[in-house]
């Protein structure tokens, strides 16, 4: 899987992910769907399966492709094999936060792979949209019929960042020699890009919508996704870099793949790279056929969030 999957934040996401961990999975899991004579494991019969992240990037792909800068554009509110994503947004001077959320119409347990990231913003039906173009990088997300999830990371958006006006940014940054440059003029071209965001913090007046889309995957990977966050491996598209602070970190099957780095404040991180052909067969585990649900992965797209800047 590319690297660029370690910078899903390259979207300016902060704060903690709404997909679901060990503790959300338990909670949400309905009375009968677990058998209490086993301790509380799912009864019925069962089927080995391993997740394998290009399989569900490349089901996800090529699903749907998000409008140009400059376009115009809206959308209808589509669910995904019952699953809506909700936005939310709250204004201020410095612009607009984003959140997103996911809310199922289906009883029981809806347990799927999505990405909250994918946004799209329109100022007057005219797409606007930040640059967070990202990779598809799906995590699994559970909603019940009494719990939607949690909302999910914030998207930071400011009148600088939206694409109409950070072309006007990158001609600063972009029209400039820096190979050649000295050290003073390149610290007074960022502080031109620095003066320009500040004085475009503001969102430009227009009415905004703000839509999020996301494939939405259910069948065998999102089964075994839920299965492997039971026992708290979660953030399965990062794995591959993240062995070594997940449930795995013990195996002797990722040692070769990790090592410790000293960090620029003196500290120590453990970095990885482990196979996938590694990690596949450290992540096959028997999955409830209860877990499996047997649909093609389609798109949604939220109702539109509408606000004015007057």
């Amino acid at each position: 899987m590319n690297k660029a999957l370690m910078v899903v934040g390259a979207v300016a996401i902060a704060g903690a992910s709404a997909a679901v961990g060990w503790y959300g999975v338990k909670y949400l899991f309905a009375p009968d769907e677990t058998d209490a004579s086993a301790g509380g494991e799912p009864a019925g019969a069962t089927v080995p399966l391993t997740f394998d992240l290009s399989q569900v990037a490349a089901e996800g792909a090529d699903l749907f492709t998000p409008p140009a800068c400059g376009e115009e554009w809206t959308a209808q509110a589509t669910r995904g094999n019952h699953v809506m994503p909700v936005v939310d947004v709250a204004t201020d001077d410095d612009g607009a936060s984003v959140h997103v959320a996911f809310t199922s119409d289906l009883e029981g347990v809806t347990a799927f792979l999505a990405q909250e990231g994918q946004v799209i913003v329109t100022r007057d039906d005219v797409v606007v949209t930040p640059d967070w173009g990202t990779e598809f990088a799906p995590e699994l997300f559970v909603t019940t019929e009494d719990h939607d999830t949690a909302p999910g990371a914030t998207l930071q958006m400011s009148g600088a960042s939206l694409c109409d006006v950070a072309g006007d940014l990158d001609a600063i940054l972009g029209d400039f020699d820096w190979e050649n440059a000295t050290e003073d003029e390149i610290a007074a071209q960022y502080e031109k890009a620095a003066e320009f965001e500040q004085e475009n913090q503001a969102l430009p007046a227009g009415e905004y919508k703000v839509y999020a889309w996301t494939p939405i995957i259910v069948g065998e990977q999102a089964a075994v996704a839920r299965k492997l966050a039971e026992e708290g491996i979660t953030d399965l598209a990062l794995l591959q870099y993240t062995a070594g602070y997940s449930p795995l970190a013990d195996d002797p099957a990722i040692q070769p793949y990790c090592s410790e780095n000293e960090t620029p404040d003196g500290g120590t991180e453990l970095l990885c790279d482990v196979p996938q052909d590694v990690l596949m067969e450290l992540l096959e585990r028997d999955v409830p056929e209860s877990y499996i649900v047997d649909d093609e992965p389609v798109v949604a797209i939220s109702e539109a969030f509408t606000f004015t800047v007057n």
